[in-house]
């Protein structure tokens, strides 16, 4: 695909490009799910152009350290977004939400810093408009999530569907 391909690509939002998308869903999460009305922004990753210029450590981290401003708690969150659902090697659908290494990495942050991770998922054809938003705390995450359990989590669906 040519520049003026990519372009309008990124102009419409059905960028195939995973840095484009996530970082169109990570603004999403940030400005619209955890608003600055309701919780404090106490850490943010780095972004993808950013890293290669230089990796930090700190990157591997989830996405965002928010603080309730409420009860005054900090938790992590790490934003993942999908396209939709899959079969499985038994013919089940399910959402990978992660690899088995990056779950175990959320779950060491949990255990070192004391503080709760979620990963805050998105599923539908455009990161900036979700169709669905789920919050999975990782103590109860999978790698490869049923249906069933994308249920339990969700947190917002479109009112268009």
């Amino acid at each position: 695909m040519g520049f003026f391909g990519e372009l309008f690509e990124d102009v419409t939002g059905k960028s195939k490009r995973p840095e484009i998308k996530g970082s169109r869903f990570e603004n999403f999460v940030s400005n619209e799910i955890f608003t600055d009305m309701l919780f404090d922004l106490v850490e943010m990753t780095r972004d993808f152009d950013s890293n290669k210029e230089r990796f930090e450590e700190r990157s591997l981290n989830p996405d965002f350290l928010f603080r309730d401003k409420r009860t005054r708690e900090e938790f992590w969150v790490e934003a993942k977004y999908r396209n939709g659902l899959f079969k499985n090697n038994k013919g089940q659908l399910v959402c990978e939400i992660c690899k088995q290494w990056q779950l175990d990495r959320y779950r060491d942050v949990e255990k070192t810093t004391g503080k709760k991770v979620y990963i805050c998922l998105g599923i539908g054809e455009d990161p900036r408009y979700p169709e669905t938003i789920h919050l999975i705390p990782v103590s109860d995450a999978y790698p490869q999530l049923f249906q069933s359990k994308l249920k339990e989590t969700l947190l917002w669906k479109s009112p268009e569907l």
